[in-house]
């Protein structure tokens, strides 16, 4: 078994911002460690907030891994102080998908570490389970499953927006006593759930602090021009404009073929029913008017389509409102038409808010430029 060395600069989540001030700053807060312009954390920050808005991305910093950590933690605190719980969870997102990438490349003893110091209770299997997924030359070829987890941090971290991929799927995994067997990649995605949750949590239990003036009119300097808050306030005019309105030329082109295929009365799978009920469902749709289209399907039956689409509009059971599936998975299923991603987003939802944005916005040009003079 190899030494298990984790580079902080990488996850400096996983740091204890309160231990390195006590041990490297005796006697100081983090305010008085980033008071100077010149601090490398305080600069560092202000550099994490501008890419991370302009660009949904993090460049590898230069500092210690301390630095990293404190820098990581001044970004938070400052959007703390500012009070804007969307901008944290886009930080949470954006470093949940840097350490991604940076994982994929760990041991698999580093990442049984990682996990633990997430708080999942995970090993590494000296016996893994051997899959057999192929055939070739007449012999088996195989996965291996390395890695196990507990069911209940599993379940914790794939119920939100993994559990409806077959990838990671209960039904697909292998369980014993408790514990779920995964490759490395499937782990690696689950640890990535566990970041974002971490980040996130991290954010909600800093109590607002106190920071130097200077740096808190810096960040709003960098919100301001990144157009942060103008597209905030522009979403929430076009988001108001378009409810009510179901805008059926905006449909990503996955939609709009199972939308045909219901009014041509075609038998959809159970995956093409749930989709298109979801999406629906979220666009505004009442549960009436979705059984409209239902009411073609071959084997309609009123009782049990009307349930199932009040459960998928969290209006029975759960009282979960469910998303229809990303487009990656849609992929996997067979029910995306394309081969790229469409504008917007990687989720059909995303798309048709994209599309039916930029329609309202079109007009709206339009119209300035009709009431424009000419002589």
């Amino acid at each position: 078994m190899f030494a298990v060395i984790i580079d902080y600069r990488y996850y400096p989540f996983l740091g204890d911002v309160n231990s390195i001030l006590r041990m490297r700053y005796p006697g100081l807060r983090l305010r008085d460690v980033i008071v100077s312009k010149e601090n490398y954390a305080r600069r560092r920050s202000l550099e994490l907030l501008k890419t991370i808005l302009s660009k949904r991305f993090i460049r590898e910093g230069t500092g210690t891994s301390d630095e990293e950590i404190i820098a990581f933690y001044t970004l938070l605190s400052v959007i703390r102080v500012l009070n804007d719980k969307k901008l944290a969870n886009i930080v949470a997102l954006t470093y949940s998908k840097y350490a991604y990438e940076k994982l994929l490349k760990e041991p698999l003893n580093n990442l049984v570490h990682i996990a633990k110091l997430l708080g999942i209770n995970a090993k590494l299997e000296r016996n893994a389970p051997l899959i057999p997924v192929d055939f070739k030359r007449k012999k088996p070829v195989f996965i291996a499953k390395p890695i196990s987890m507990s069911f209940k941090d599993y379940l914790k971290y794939t119920a939100k927006r993994l559990a409806r991929d077959p990838k990671y799927a209960l039904v697909n995994q292998i369980i014993d006593h408790g514990m779920v067997f995964l490759e490395k990649e499937v782990f690696v995605r689950v640890l990535e759930e566990a970041i974002y949750t971490r980040i996130v949590e991290l954010y909600n239990s800093i109590p607002t602090p106190e920071l130097p003036e200077d740096l808190i009119n810096e960040a709003k300097k960098i919100i301001e021009e990144t157009g942060w808050i103008k597209q905030r306030l522009m979403n929430i005019e076009l988001e108001e404009k378009a409810k009510g309105v179901i805008d059926f030329s905006a449909f990503p082109p996955c939609m709009s073929i199972l939308i045909e295929k219901l009014k041509a009365g075609e038998n959809l799978s159970h995956q093409e029913r749930f989709v298109i009920a979801a999406f629906l469902a979220r666009i505004g749709l009442d549960v009436d008017s979705i059984l409209e289209y239902f009411k073609n399907a071959p084997d309609f039956n009123e009782k049990i389509a009307r349930y199932q689409i009040e459960h998928i509009a969290g209006l029975r059971g759960s009282r979960k409102k469910y998303l229809p599936y990303n487009c990656e998975t849609m992929r996997s299923l067979g029910i995306c038409p394309t081969t790229d991603y469409c504008k917007g987003g990687k989720n059909p939802l995303a798309v048709y808010w994209y599309n039916v944005k930029q329609k309202i916005l079109s007009k709206k040009r339009s119209g300035k430029k009709n009431h424009v003079k000419t002589k």
